[in-house]
């Protein structure tokens, strides 16, 4: 309660100042339910249209899940859920968001360790075509844990190539994705992230062991463990 008293005496005291110095400036009202809005320079995270991956500003719905239709990407958010463990749901939001009027929003129900997953799938159809992303250094995204989550409060992610998507002529077991060392901590305020290609590392289960083919990305997987309800928005490449 402390916290919450010292942060609205913080803004009654300089509200009325920042609106002098910007006649336009408007208060954002946060729901109860979404996480807190970021502290940032609107012009430090720009980026050109062709390095959005997905800011969910085009969507024609709350279940259009198919990323920002740019430099040649058409794929979409695909969840897969284990047989008999537990549900997926995805939607894009406009009630929480990180920045603009759309975020995405990606749950998993009842599920027994690491019982599904969620793909930014860059190209359709999935593990057949590629994109090459040799241009980048990485991807970046802001994130953050809903209210519905269960410990823990972590997002592993990475990303796929034609080497761990399939099919099996080429990896056997496929799966082992090119991951963070550490998976991705989550809070309920809008976090940024940038995650670099070169820190990127398979685990050790699959089928080939290779370093990881910037020219060959097939998706952004992500793939918590347990119950998880996460919020995401901008995601992008990194130069």
């Amino acid at each position: 309660m402390k916290h919450v008293a010292l942060r609205l005496l913080f803004l009654v005291a300089v509200a009325p100042a920042l609106a002098a110095c910007d006649p336009s400036l408007t208060l954002i009202k946060v729901p109860d339910n979404c996480p807190d809005m970021p502290y940032r320079g609107p012009a430090e995270f720009l980026a050109s249209p062709d390095d959005v991956i997905d800011d969910f500003e085009d969507a024609l719905g709350p279940n259009d899940l198919t990323l920002s239709k740019v430099a040649g990407r058409n794929g979409s958010w695909v969840g897969v859920a284990s047989p008999n463990a537990g549900t997926v749901f995805g939607e894009t939001s406009i009630e929480c968001v990180a920045n603009g009027k759309r975020s995405g929003h990606l749950t998993g129900n009842n599920l027994s360790m690491y019982g599904s997953n969620w793909n930014g799938v860059f190209v359709d159809p999935f593990g057949e075509r590629s994109f090459d992303a040799s241009a980048y250094s990485g991807i970046s995204f802001w994130v953050a844990l809903g209210e519905n989550a269960f410990p823990p409060f972590v997002m592993p992610i990475g990303l796929m190539t034609t080497d761990t998507s399939g099919p099996a002529l080429i990896c056997n077991p496929c799966g082992d994705y090119y991951r963070v060392p550490s998976a991705i901590p989550l809070t309920r305020s809008w976090t940024r992230h940038v995650i670099k290609f070169k820190d990127l590392a398979q685990s050790g289960m699959g089928a080939p062991q290779t370093p990881l083919k910037r020219g060959q990305l097939v998706s952004i997987m992500i793939w918590p463990q347990n119950t998880y309800d996460i919020w995401i928005d901008d995601v992008r490449f990194e130069k």
